[in-house]
């Protein structure tokens, strides 16, 4: 079960990623005992030190849980608190954000070719409602909060006129990872301004009917806004310098 770790990544998060490997499988489920720190580090080739950095990571996650003076075991994983924990990393961690970026890109592009093929009339009511709110978010007329709010309930609006539930379901679960993310995309000079626009772009197209439209504006849409968070960080970095 546990083997021998390569030198290709840091060591912590070779370790760290085959534990929860293991616990995708099933090969480990939650309430079962892991081995001891030393005994893991014989059986992965890997310092003591190494084992207990990934433990540790794996403990703040809501992975694993350590009983001091007992031993190391699989948690009962609260999925919302590790979103919520995952969201924070993302503050920090470019290359996860762009991965995750990456896969929303294919789903909600997907999500709205799916919408513009299923938008019924009441789906056109409230793209009608939202666009009108929208415009009154560009003309000044709503609080800051509103912006955020006006952005998870685009996407999933989005996502709900797709009539595709397991789709909704991943959006919400997606959107909590992006929890932290927004509130810093949202200090990006005009990027909330930009957004708003790209949204009535995509609902104008969902509308419409125009499926292959609909999800070229969400992909650029996207990438637009990984582009903006790209550049973000490069200048923070360089005002460190």
């Amino acid at each position: 079960m546990f083997q021998r770790i390569g030198r290709a990544d840091t060591l912590r998060n070779q370790v760290a990623n085959h534990i929860k490997g293991l616990i995708s499988s099933g090969r480990l489920k939650p309430g079962d005992r892991l081995p001891t720190e030393r005994e893991m580090a014989e059986k992965f080739g890997v310092s003591r030190t190494v084992v207990r950095d990934a433990v540790k990571t794996l403990s703040g996650l809501g992975v694993l849980e350590v009983k001091h003076g007992i031993g190391i075991f699989v948690a009962t994983v609260d999925s919302a608190v590790i979103a919520n924990q995952l969201s924070s990393l993302l503050v920090n961690e470019s290359d996860t954000i762009e991965a995750l970026f990456r896969v929303r890109m294919v789903l909600e592009t997907a999500a709205a070719g799916w919408a513009a093929e299923s938008c019924t009339g009441r789906d056109k009511a409230r793209i009608e409602e939202f666009i009108r709110e929208s415009r009154n978010l560009l003309e000044g007329k709503g609080e800051p909060d509103s912006y955020q709010s006006n952005n998870r309930d685009f996407h999933l609006l989005v996502a709900d006129i797709s009539a595709n539930p397991v789709l909704m379901r991943l959006m919400r679960n997606m959107l909590d990872l992006f929890e932290e993310t927004r509130s810093h995309t949202s200090a990006i000079p005009g990027r909330m301004d930009k957004s708003i626009e790209e949204h009535i772009g995509v609902l104008e197209a969902i509308y419409n009917g125009r499926a292959e439209e609909a999800g070229r504006l969400m992909h650029g849409h996207l990438e637009s806004v990984l582009r903006s968070i790209k550049q973000a960080r490069h200048s923070r970095r360089k005002d460190k310098t």
